[in-house]
């Protein structure tokens, strides 16, 4: 048997994670993770998952809550339980060792990174002049809001495209993983 330990807030995503092969599943989750995003996966069999919404935020406020839980289940949990770690954070890499060294199978998994399909994505012109001229605006100074940000790409690139919709733009943004959304608005993930 296996259990999952999902830092939601550090992975973004339930996709990829495969369900199937847990028996029961925990979702940690921040005060700005307002939604699961569960993506292409499929569930072909009933298993339990318990959401653990914190409601407080702090510097590795998350990690510590997952800590806790895992403290406490391999306490209690049949030994022949094995705890998977979903996170990319490299924090947990002493903690998942000095469990094993209880004597309970645990591990980390690290999802496949989605960095190679996302730039294999051909970007329209206007979605080239929109990433250019958003990394040169300071950070603080961009949209914060999707119609904000609609309307910005629209004035940007009327000069190259009279026919231009925004909408779809973002959409190649949010695809190439360049922008997101969260409780907060419109998230920025620019390099320079």
């Amino acid at each position: 048997m296996m259990w999952a330990f999902i830092d939601y807030e550090n992975i973004g995503s339930l996709d990829g994670i495969q369900m199937g092969k847990y028996q029961r599943v925990f979702v940690f989750c921040g005060p700005k993770n307002t939604k699961l995003n569960i993506g292409q996966t499929t569930f072909s069999k009933f298993f339990k998952i318990e959401i653990i919404k914190l409601k407080t935020t702090g510097a590795n406020n998350l990690d510590f809550h997952i800590a806790y839980y895992l403290g406490i289940y391999s306490k209690v949990a049949d030994q022949h339980i094995e705890f998977h770690v979903i996170s990319k954070d490299n924090g947990f890499n002493g903690l998942i060792n000095h469990i094993k060294q209880t004597g309970r199978k645990c591990k980390k998994i690290t999802l496949q990174s989605k960095d190679k399909a996302k730039s294999a994505i051909v970007l329209s012109s206007c979605a080239k002049l929109a990433i250019k001229r958003l990394k040169q605006i300071d950070g603080r100074k961009r949209p914060r809001k999707q119609d904000k940000l609609e309307n910005w790409i629209d004035s940007q690139c009327r000069s190259i495209d009279d026919t231009i919709n925004s909408k779809v733009v973002v959409n190649e943004l949010v695809k190439t993983g360049m922008i997101a959304y969260s409780d907060t608005g419109v998230k920025y993930q620019l390099k320079k």
